[in-house]
């Protein structure tokens, strides 16, 4: 059976998609994750949707995934965990050793971007994101590890240098 507005489910989907990241944009993280919650329930009651525990039914948009600055990247890797449902001492458990639970907490409450690329890459994979979104967000923390060395480091030609002259008897 075919619909003109598309796929009932699928505009579902996106309508709490719009109503999870409203609130979590808004900085109203705990109803962003009640909702999502909710939505949870609701299809698992009424359409026996179950999904894999810790796999968002409502996934983060490509054109999302997107960070010029450190504060971006933390921001954009709330919203993820906000999407996920999972809290972060599930996030560190899953991930065992790679991710102790106060890194977990560190990659979200400090002003810094992240160090571990293994850290971010375990983080946002137990948050659920499929590969593809996953390399996406790693090539941002590259980008932006990228820059912050250079800003640390600054332009070659301004670095000190030295020159040894050597006297012959």
């Amino acid at each position: 059976m075919t619909y003109p507005e598309g796929d009932p489910l699928e505009r579902l989907n996106r309508l709490w998609a719009q109503l999870v990241g409203g609130l979590s944009r808004s900085g109203r993280r705990a109803e962003a994750l009640a909702a999502y919650r909710e939505v949870r329930m609701i299809l698992g009651a009424e359409l026996g949707v179950d999904p894999e525990p810790g796999w968002p039914l409502i996934a983060t948009s490509t054109a999302e995934l997107r960070a010029a600055t450190a504060a971006e990247f933390i921001e954009l890797l709330r919203t993820i965990h906000v999407r996920s449902g999972l809290t972060l001492p599930e996030v560190s458990r899953r991930a065992g050793q790679v991710l102790p639970r106060s890194q977990a907490y560190s990659l979200l409450k400090r002003g810094k971007l992240p160090t571990k690329p293994d850290q971010v890459r375990a983080f946002v994979t137990i948050c659920g994101l499929p590969a593809p979104q996953v390399a996406r967000v790693m090539e941002l923390w590259a980008t932006l590890r990228e820059q912050t060395e250079l800003a640390v480091s600054g332009p070659e030609d301004d670095k000190p240098f030295a020159i040894l002259i050597v006297r012959s008897a």
